[in-house]
């Protein structure tokens, strides 16, 4: 385990504001016998204490994001690694390794200082990202309270006057909503699901100055590739050795499959749902993620959830949560609507001031 913290590092929280200086002070009495942090300190400051600390002693650093026991260690020769868990959504949460030159092998020092302001949870692979982008940059940090809300961050990035966020395709939806006006991004990244081009298109006309690209990358295999071409999905050239597709159409990384269905059209790998969220409708098949891709095109709407529910009489039927655009009338979405294929239509529509994210910052797929 190997990073350089640079030296005009600053983290903002709680109110308070530590350097670079400070969190090394702090790592010189931080005990890392236990390996384990997260149980009890959750700040970003420990986190980054924690980490200075692991790589001095040369240990490795688990990183517990969920509540409840400890997982038990993994079965492997240990070699100062970061150890982070997976956030448990499709299964068990596990415990991932990497190196930190693996970590940090797109991070480069100096450039333009920049302030990045922390939308993910600090301790998942995004977060992790995020946090050593600003620690070896040398840039500042604004980590928002545990819990914060979009209304909350806006407002944290207008007042330390943020220049890069990193965050879900459904935060940055909320997040248009809220901007501040005079808020001017530099670096604007989305990860963590994928890319539709109305909300591309979107963060285009209110950050023209700003550098646009979508990460695709999960807690086991890293980052596997950044797109900024301003389009949705990735070439197709992109398809080779590392990347390929299975015979169900979904995509291959280095072998693993993500379970993430793809087509591909005109040269271009789309993304179109996962695996399992496809439902039988009256014997279509449909994904959920289409149907929301289709109506965030809706001028009316600002962002939408769609889930699948049982039905006796076609297997299964589609509601949608919609959070309307500023001004925008509920007619213009029931209009809209009809302009899907009978069985893509959402049966149930609830309208609602916003959508509500899942704490790896994600829409969930549950039954409302």
């Amino acid at each position: 385990m190997d990073f350089s913290l640079g030296i005009s590092f600053r983290l903002i929280e709680d109110g308070q504001v530590m350097s670079a200086d400070d969190l090394h002070a702090r790592a010189e009495v931080f005990q890392t016998s236990d390996k384990v942090y997260g149980t009890s300190d959750r700040s970003v400051a420990g986190l980054i204490t924690a980490l200075i600390a692991a790589q001095k002693q040369k240990t490795d650093l688990f990183v517990q994001r969920v509540d409840g026991p400890l997982l038990a260690e993994p079965e492997v020769e240990l070699s100062a690694r970061v150890w982070l868990q997976t956030s448990g959504t499709t299964g068990a949460p596990k415990w991932a390794g990497h190196e930190m030159a693996k970590l940090t092998a797109a991070i480069t020092q100096g450039g333009s200082k920049a302030c990045w302001l922390l939308t993910y949870h600090p301790f998942s692979f995004a977060g992790m990202q995020v946090i050593l982008s600003a620690l070896i940059g040398g840039h500042t940090l604004i980590a928002p309270p545990e819990g914060a809300d979009i209304a909350v961050m806006a407002q944290l990035a207008d007042r330390h006057q943020a220049s890069h966020i990193s965050g879900t395709p459904t935060f940055w939806r909320a997040f248009l909503m809220s901007a501040p006006s005079g808020l001017s991004l530099r670096g604007v990244t989305l990860g963590g699901e994928a890319v539709d081009q109305g909300l591309l298109d979107a963060l285009r006309a209110r950050f023209p100055g700003a550098h646009i690209r979508h990460i695709y990358a999960t807690t086991e295999l890293g980052v596997i590739l950044t797109v900024s071409d301003g389009q949705a999905g990735f070439p197709q050239s992109a398809l080779g050795d590392r990347l390929s597709l299975s015979e169900a159409g979904t995509l291959l990384v280095d072998g693993h499959d993500t379970r993430d269905v793809v087509s591909v059209e005109n040269g271009r790998v789309r993304f179109r749902g996962r695996l399992d969220s496809l439902v039988n409708i009256g014997g279509v098949k449909v994904f959920p993620e289409e149907v929301e891709a289709y109506l965030s095109l809706c001028p009316a709407v600002a962002d939408a959830r769609v889930w699948a529910r049982p039905s006796p009489i076609t297997g299964h039927v589609l509601s949608a949560e919609i959070a309307l655009a500023p001004g925008a009338d509920e007619t213009e979405v029931k209009v809209y609507i009809q302009g899907l294929p009978r069985a893509s239509r959402p049966v149930g529509l609830r309208f609602v001031e916003a959508i509500a994210r899942a704490e790896t910052g994600k829409k969930s797929r549950a039954e409302a």
